[in-house]
């Protein structure tokens, strides 16, 4: 089946040939637990200790 000039054809051809394909699992990621924030320095100043504390573990290793 050949599209021309259909904006839309990627979404068919997706739609027509579902291709599921497994989501890596992140290892070795410290816990993050829900949490609220009073203002953005405060986010970002968690944000960047955990991704410090990631570096630290050496990085996030993926196993599938």
């Amino acid at each position: 089946m050949v599209y021309h000039d259909d904006y839309d054809a990627k979404f068919k051809i997706w739609a027509e040939n579902p291709k599921v394909v497994a989501c890596p699992k992140p290892e070795n990621l410290p816990e993050i637990k829900a949490r609220r924030f009073d203002s953005y320095e405060e986010y970002n100043t968690w944000k960047s200790e955990l991704i410090l504390q990631i570096a630290r573990r050496g990085g996030i290793k993926w196993k599938r």
